[in-house]
């Protein structure tokens, strides 16, 4: 398949998937962040089984497919795509590095917005 033929792939399955989100948090209202969590863990849950089902398939994951996918659960949340890598690192790597992703990608997210916070206010 050609680069440009599975970017957009990628490209629909996040447009799906963010206009989802967009969708369940106008639904979802709450003085705590349901929607957020909601969607967070539906995400990962999807991503997990969609990955696990088309690898148990046998015929293997076609890139046509993963691409759909992850840009699907990607525009839906990130939290699935960081799940999924942190995952990743574990089973390829070792658990310290999954669990330095973990402790690096909260601490830098937690002070990108305090920043952010910083910079606006």
């Amino acid at each position: 398949m050609s680069g440009v033929y599975l970017h957009l792939l990628f490209a629909l399955g996040g447009g799906l998937g963010a206009v989802l989100r967009h969708w369940t948090a106008r639904r979802i209202t709450h003085d705590l962040p349901l929607a957020t969590l909601a969607v967070n863990v539906a995400g990962t849950l999807l991503l997990g089984l969609s990955l696990g089902q088309l690898e148990a398939s046998g015929a293997g994951v076609s890139e046509d497919a993963r691409r759909l996918v992850l840009g699907f659960c990607g525009g839906l949340t990130t939290f699935s795509s960081f799940a999924y890598q942190t995952l990743d690192l574990h089973r390829t790597r070792t658990i310290l590095v999954a669990a330095g992703n973990i402790l690096i990608s909260v601490v830098l997210c937690a002070l990108a917005f305090l920043l952010g916070q910083y910079l606006t206010g």
